[in-house]
């Protein structure tokens, strides 16, 4: 592009030209770019500013645009003439407002512009939080829920509400609080607290109350006009009601019932505690296995052959035993490993065959197995706790002894 004076803007002219036509200015340009001495071009028009400044005191060329906010002139910059274009066609703004083409424009347009936007999407946010909120309030509206009997809780049901009941229930017995907010755990593992609380509320048992905040819910809106929607929520964040309605009209005495069942006298009572103390045991287990495999840095997930190979020793010993073959195995694979007999992979995929293998060893040859105590890391959890000490009454014999239908 030839420099002249027609295509220079000289709006904004630099202090340090203002002494100088236009028609000197193109010809310290053009000068610039034929190579001439820039010392020399200074003493010439007598120009105050450093060698390395001049290119940048330059007036910018017109590029032929107009600014799509204002409609002022584009311009751009002059780059130094050891570039390999006069100018930056990537930095084009207004003479006038500064506007640029770029993703963040800082100029009074753009900054106006997002402003408004900020606040037509929380004016948008706002609506959407009124109506996520009265579309909650009349699905969780409690007439909407026909109540569950007291009288049909099943032994799973009364069993897992004792557990939540203890950990989680109000003050005022009026509501739970966020099972996040439970001191210790509800269950051994993390499947086995989902399991008992997708129990209970899968059965309306423990429905979500209006005292949870709007932001512990998820709305889906389905259909264009917004008429059909899903709601979801975190089952560890929100609060819950009790969805039961007392056998005696007397919910004092139901919460007291609920938080300290007793079913001995309940059909089927041996089998479910049976049944209850070897799926508490399991998962004992897999606890106890996650931590050792932690603590020696494995990454390890239980799946289907992990379970059945617990399952075939608690038919023989108790958890505290099973926790020694685990601690053994982890530490025999560990040692192997450190001493670069087999890889990391390899080792940590070796401890449930190493568990399995002494397992049925100490089975054929009636070992009597070490007896550990629960760690510190690992305290009792509210399933067995409620379990073994209430329901069964038996207390620590629930870790220390094997499973059986005869307590």
């Amino acid at each position: 592009m030839e420099i002249a004076i027609n295509n220079l803007d000289f709006s904004d002219l630099d202090e340090k030209l203002n002494h100088l036509s236009k028609e000197q200015i193109v010809e310290i340009i053009t000068a610039y770019y034929d190579g001439d001495k820039i010392k020399d071009l200074l003493a010439r028009y007598e120009i105050k500013t450093t060698t390395s400044n001049l290119v940048r005191i330059f007036p910018p060329i017109l590029c032929g645009e107009h600014c799509i906010k204002c409609e002022s002139p584009i311009v751009m910059h002059l780059e130094s003439r050891s570039s390999s274009n006069y100018f930056n066609n990537h930095q084009k703004y207004c003479s006038s407002c500064g506007h640029q083409e770029i993703s963040f424009c800082s100029c009074e347009f753009c900054k106006k512009e997002r402003m408004e936007a900020k606040r037509l999407e929380e004016e948008r946010q706002k609506k959407l939080l009124e109506k996520k909120r009265q579309l909650l309030c009349d699905y969780y509206e409690e007439d909407n829920w026909e109540m569950i009997l007291e009288t049909d809780l099943s032994l799973e049901d009364r069993l897992y509400l004792a557990v939540v009941l203890r950990g989680a229930l109000s003050e005022d017995t009026s509501y739970i609080e966020p099972l996040e907010n439970i001191e210790g755990k509800i269950a051994p593992t993390t499947e086995y607290e989902r399991e008992i609380i997708k129990t209970l509320t899968g059965r309306n048992i423990l429905v979500p109350s209006l005292k949870s905040k709007v932001d512990d819910f998820e709305v889906e809106f389905v259909s264009e006009d917004d008429q059909q929607y899903k709601i979801a929520y975190y089952i560890y964040k929100v609060h819950y009601r009790l969805n039961v309605m007392p056998e005696d009209d007397d919910y004092d005495a139901m919460i007291k019932r609920l938080m300290y069942p007793h079913l001995n006298d309940e059909e089927g009572f041996k089998d479910f505690c049976y049944e209850k103390w070897r799926q508490v045991a399991l998962n004992e287990c897999l606890q106890y296995l996650l931590y050792q495999m932690h603590k020696v840095g494995y990454t390890f997930n239980p799946g289907e052959k992990t379970i059945r190979v617990f399952e075939e020793l608690l038919e023989h010993f108790s958890v505290s035993q099973i926790y020694s073959i685990i601690y053994r195995s982890v530490a025999n694979s560990t040692k192997r490993y450190q001493a670069r007999e087999i890889t990391k992979i390899h080792a940590q995929n070796s401890v449930i065959a190493s568990c399995e293998s002494y397992g049925q060893r100490a089975i054929a040859q009636g070992w009597k197995l070490t007896y550990y105590a629960r760690l510190r890391d690992l305290p009792e959890t509210y399933i067995s706790n409620v379990l073994f000490t209430s329901i069964m009454q038996i207390a620590e014999l629930g870790f220390s002894e094997k499973p059986t239908p005869d307590f």
